[in-house]
């Protein structure tokens, strides 16, 4: 009796390569490095908070985030930084500066998407 290798359907596709996103997320890290002083401050406190909000089903992995949840969320974050500083830290300085809301916000928005491509391991390509 003959036995017959049977190759299962996913098998006879063409082989699939793994790829990543073109490394933005590795880029936006290596920016990062080079902010001031100041941000970098803040970033590394925009990153404790947020990582609470870093689980599936979270508002930051919505297909479109609310701007307004996401700018009420770095007002709230500002706000504890400010309430958590003492006047002889040197973020302290930095939160006292005008349009210190912005930059935080626009930190706050370059996590949210470091965060949300990093869910995103890469890509099929055939």
């Amino acid at each position: 009796m003959k036995k017959m290798n049977v190759l299962p359907f996913y098998m006879t596709y063409p082989a699939v390569a793994y790829t990543k996103e073109n490394g933005m997320v590795e880029d936006l890290e290596y920016f990062q490095q080079m902010y001031l002083n100041g941000a970098r401050m803040l970033q590394r406190e925009i990153v404790k908070s947020i990582s609470i909000l870093d689980y599936d089903g979270s508002m930051i992995y919505d297909a479109y985030p609310d701007q307004l949840m996401l700018r009420r969320l770095s007002a709230d974050l500002l706000g504890k930084m400010k309430k958590q500083t003492k006047p002889e830290d040197p973020l302290y300085k930095v939160l006292s500066q005008d349009g210190i809301d912005e930059l935080v916000f626009l930190i706050l928005l370059n996590e949210v998407l470091k965060r949300r491509h990093k869910k995103d391991m890469g890509f099929l390509q055939f």
